[in-house]
Formats: C-alpha cells, sequence, structure tokens
C-alpha cells in the first residue's frame, strides 16, 4: 500500500503495487517475505495482506527483531525511522556502537547522538555513561508513552555536531 525503505540489511524496500510473498510473522508488527528475489522483513501495516498465513505463533528459534525508533534533525525538519535490529530490548549497546549504527543508518558521519529527558530537554550522548542515564530514564517513562512490545523504550536524535541550536539553552 505505501512505499517503505529498509534502514538495514534484514529489511526489505518496498514499493506501492509490489506484491509480496509472505514467509513467516516475526512478531505482531513484523512480517518476513520476497519481493523481487529479495527477502527481509517489513512492516505490516505498509501492506494490504491478500492471503494470510497460517495463524501461529513466531517460529521456534526464528530470530527475533526489535525496532529503535530514531529521528534525524535537520533545519529543514524531522526524518524518522524504526531501525530494526536482531537483538533483545534489553541490550545495552555502547556509545561506539550506537554513533556507527546511526552515522550507517543516516548516511552521515559528522553527527551528534541524542535522547529526550523527561521534561523533554534533548541530552547529547558522549560517552557510554550517557547511554545507561538514557536507558534508566527511560525506563520511568515507560508507563506513560505507548510503544508496540517490540520497540525499545528509548529513542535516538540525531544532530549535526555543530548545529546546537537543537538545545533548549541559553548564552
Amino acid at each position: 500500500m505505501f512505499d517503505f525503505r529498509g534502514n538495514s540489511k534484514a529489511e526489505l524496500d518496498l514499493k506501492k503495487g509490489d506484491v509480496i510473498f509472505l514467509l513467516q510473522r516475526v512478531n505482531a508488527d513484523w512480517l518476513e517475505g520476497t519481493v523481487n528475489n529479495q527477502t527481509g522483513i517489513f512492516p505490516q501495516s505498509f501492506v494490504k495482506i491478500i492471503k494470510p498465513l497460517p495463524e501461529s505463533e513466531v517460529e521456534a528459534g526464528a530470530p527475533t527483531y526489535s525496532c529503535l525508533r530514531c529521528f534525524l534533525l535537520t533545519p529543514s525538519g524531522v526524518e524518522t525511522r524504526d531501525v530494526c535490529v536482531q537483538e533483545d530490548l534489553t541490550i545495552q549497546p555502547t556509545y561506539k556502537e550506537l554513533l556507527s549504527r546511526m552515522r550507517n543508518v543516516f548516511k552521515e558521519d559528522d553527527i551528534s547522538i541524542n535522547y529526550r529527558d523527561a521534561e523533554g530537554d534533548l541530552i547529547r550522548i558522549l560517552e557510554d555513561e550517557d547511554v545507561q542515564l538514557m536507558i534508566r530514564e527511560s525506563r520511568t517513562q515507560r508507563d506513560r508513552i505507548k510503544r508496540p512490545a517490540n520497540q525499545f523504550l528509548w529513542e535516538i536524535h540525531v544532530s549535526a555536531t555543530s548545529d546546537l541550536s537543537v538545545y533548549n539553552s541559553e548564552a
């Protein structure tokens, strides 16, 4: 029904009108399928299912995918991406791992990674301790923000390293 641009090797690129051969349900929100000789996962909300899969649980032993919501903050607006990773929701990545993944997702090198605190302020992540703080703070907000079961509680906000206008600060 809609175009979808995959954010990782695991995700399919879809164009409106593509016919996808369904292989399995990954979880409540994601499916695995084949289109144009490519196999990968995609969000169910982007497609109209013509022939449903047999009702079954996620296949035993099949990899599970978790989604990380990311925002690229630019002078022209905000670009939102849901990045699927083959990792458990309980992982605690390092600063370098997050920075590397965001550089790959947004195809930008000169970036900073940030998160929003409980007051809504953007906080720049500079080291592993900042990642730990982000994860701890996100757990305290879990009841306020409704997310799909397979989505990380925390979100990453990516900005240009030199763009300090994204922060609520006064000189």
